[in-house]
């Protein structure tokens, strides 16, 4: 679908969206920026599929995945059906992302740790996808997303299990080798999510192709648990593939309980106890945990270079965990000492932080 989408930036849907800005496009859909008409404007992202036959399957699998609802998976708004040019469309409306990974990786791979904080999330909401009959259908760097502090999956994509694969949905690199003949399984999603470790820790995905029946080289030098996860997620064979559960306890592998040597009196068999961890000494009230007011900084694309999960926050004065939020009068201007950025916040940015904070200077407000 050859579309110069740029110009019809401007344009309002149903009178509500405005397409403020074109982000981007593949063969069949076209994103957007826009945002709500309350009296607080929230930014959003509209996206254009163009179904052609299909058009009235999408709408309903659209409706059908707007009431999906999970923490790291973006909320969808129903949509429905709108006219560009001579082209009739369906759209969605969805949370605004600040970065997805499909722009960071060609910067910098991710750090193991980085991996292990995007990856733990994405396995929950594909477990809950999974668990209410779709699949994502199409993992891949760019639908991994952030906002604020949470990683978020952008999940437009969902197929129905078990159904085929629409004609209007064209494979790519990151597809299972039976995406194109097979019913919609949520092992596709396995090798979608291998593929895309993958290219996290390498900046590449592995080499696949329909005439090479062997399963994908993966890179020898990526640091476990990660070899051994994409290794399982890249077999060719769907029915030797991880399920997320499996992939999960390799993640986070359970304790091994040890049992304790006892000496038990003759005939009498001894059953193993599990070896608790020692109780650490109760600390009074909030004894050495440290509370602050703090600001995240809005200079995200810069943090983002430096841990692409979490906003940088700038302490402003300490609290403990009991105190009301300050009456700061407002707006007032914070220096970030990291980034050397100063911007302006209001007294509804103030959040109280528990846990270490480098040294700093009390903000003259408090």
């Amino acid at each position: 679908m050859s579309v110069d989408w740029k110009k019809f930036e401007g344009q309002v849907v149903k009178n509500v969206f405005p397409l403020q800005k074109f982000l981007g496009s593949t063969d069949h859909s076209a994103v957007f920026s826009t945002q709500s008409t309350h009296a607080e404007p929230k930014k959003l992202a509209i996206k254009f599929i163009n179904a052609g036959p299909n058009a009235d399957y999408q709408d309903v699998l659209l409706q059908r995945a707007s009431k999906l609802s999970h923490p790291n998976l973006f909320h969808l708004l129903p949509g429905g059906r709108w006219q560009l040019a001579e082209m009739d469309l369906g759209f969605v409306v969805m949370e605004y992302a600040e970065q997805d990974l499909g722009h960071v990786l060609p910067e910098r791979p991710l750090t193991a740790k980085e991996t292990r904080e995007m990856l733990g999330p994405l396995l929950d909401a594909l477990k809950y996808i999974h668990s209410k009959g779709f699949a994502h259908s199409h993992i891949k760097p760019s639908n991994i997303m952030t906002t604020g502090e949470r990683l978020k999956l952008a999940f437009d994509t969902v197929l129905p299990l078990g159904e085929p694969r629409p004609t209007y949905r064209p494979v790519d690199v990151y597809d299972a080798p039976e995406a194109g003949t097979a019913l919609v399984a949520g092992a596709g999603d396995v090798w979608s999510l291998g593929m895309t470790l993958v290219e996290t820790l390498t900046q590449h995905p592995p080499a696949s192709s329909p005439e090479n029946q062997a399963d994908p080289i993966v890179p020898p030098t990526l640091p476990q648990p990660f070899l051994d996860i994409t290794r399982h997620c890249l077999r060719r064979d769907p029915l030797l593939r991880w399920t997320t559960e499996q992939i999960a306890d390799c993640l986070n592998p359970a304790p091994v309980q040890v049992p304790a040597p006892s000496v038990a009196p003759a005939g009498k068999k001894i059953e193993p106890k599990k070896i608790e961890p020692a109780a650490e000494p109760a600390a009074e009230m909030w004894q050495d945990i440290h509370y602050t007011w703090v600001v995240l900084c809005k200079n995200y694309f810069f943090h983002m270079q430096q841990n692409l999960f979490f906003r940088h926050r700038i302490p402003l004065a300490y609290t403990d965990p009991f105190s009301p939020v300050p009456d700061v009068e407002g707006p007032f201007k914070v220096r970030c000492d990291d980034c050397g950025k100063t911007y302006v916040y209001k007294r509804s940015n103030l959040r109280r932080y528990e846990g270490e904070v480098p040294k700093f200077t009390t903000h003259p407000l408090f």
